[in-house]
């Protein structure tokens, strides 16, 4: 817990660097470019595109017989944008000691803004994400609601996701706690494998080949009940990015309340995933300066 704790008094009292990396970062991304801030929708919306393609016409997966496209359509951006977030804050801590060594070797510089400005500037895109997400709510769950289209007298199979309508709820002041935990999960794990990286160099190829694993073994493109259907529960049961990824869906699609076990089993991990992110992070950051 020390290390956790002076890692916050580190941030409050570099408040403005790390304002200041953020800036630069989010400028460099988008300053200069054609479309500026709409590159963090039209990103997942061609990532969107593109798995739609392979998944609903290719291979001809759908989430349910009487699921409307539409719906299923926002699902799968939402995943898509939570899960790029994360993949961002993790692939680019990975490298971030490495390429900013002249900062760490010639210079007395607050080594532990790195990790956290990466999350908070991912945060920031995923943020834009979210916003074109709650338009999609209020245009199809209030100004034009999508019809239930499951037949009258329907009997849904064991595990065949029911229709729910798109709408707001009570549960919205569950989102910012939803959000800290999955920002102190992904910051976490990037403190350990910047650290890891600079240890051993082969950890960012890892990480590139992990981040396509992790997101296949998300469901993101197909819903939860066809993996337990298949046998293959455990993987979702273990999967911490599973459980980030339906309870924002489960709050800001559908107005309801994460389930309180996967919310509960995600603040233990985002707890040990910062816990030892900062303690591995803060032992060797004396060394940081021999290892680059």
């Amino acid at each position: 817990m020390r290390y956790v704790v002076e890692l916050f008094r580190s941030l409050a009292a570099h408040r403005p660097l790390v304002s200041n990396f953020v800036e630069k970062d989010l400028r460099g991304r988008y300053i200069g470019s054609t479309v500026g801030l709409f590159w963090s929708l039209v990103n997942p919306l061609l990532s969107l595109a593109t798995y739609t393609f392979v998944f609903n016409w290719v291979l001809k997966s759908r989430w349910s017989d009487y699921q409307p496209n539409s719906q299923v359509i926002l699902m799968m951006y939402l995943g898509i944008i939570v899960w790029g977030c994360h993949a961002e804050i993790i692939s680019r801590c990975t490298n971030t000691l490495v390429e900013n060594g002249n900062l760490i070797k010639k210079t007395v510089f607050p080594s532990e803004i790195l990790p956290s400005y990466i999350g908070v500037s991912a945060l920031f895109n995923m943020g834009i994400g979210l916003a074109f997400v709650v338009v999609g709510v209020l245009l199809f769950g209030y100004a034009f609601p999508i019809a239930d289209p499951t037949p009258v007298g329907h009997v849904l199979e064991a595990g065949e996701p029911d229709f729910r309508p798109f709408q707001f709820g009570l549960s919205i002041v569950a989102l910012p706690l939803l959000v800290a935990l999955h920002l102190g999960f992904s910051v976490g794990l990037g403190f350990l494998l910047s650290t890891m990286n600079l240890l051993l160099r082969d950890v960012g190829h890892f990480v590139s080949a992990l981040i396509t694993v992790w997101m296949f073994g998300t469901p993101i493109f197909y819903p939860e009940s066809l993996v337990r259907d298949r046998g293959f529960g455990w993987i979702v049961d273990c999967n911490p990015m599973a459980w980030v990824v339906q309870s924002y869906r489960e709050i800001v699609l559908f107005g309801g309340w994460p389930d309180a076990l996967a919310l509960g089993k995600l603040a233990l991990v985002a707890f040990l995933a910062l816990f030892l992110g900062t303690r591995f992070f803060f032992k060797n950051k004396r060394r940081f300066a021999d290892m680059l």
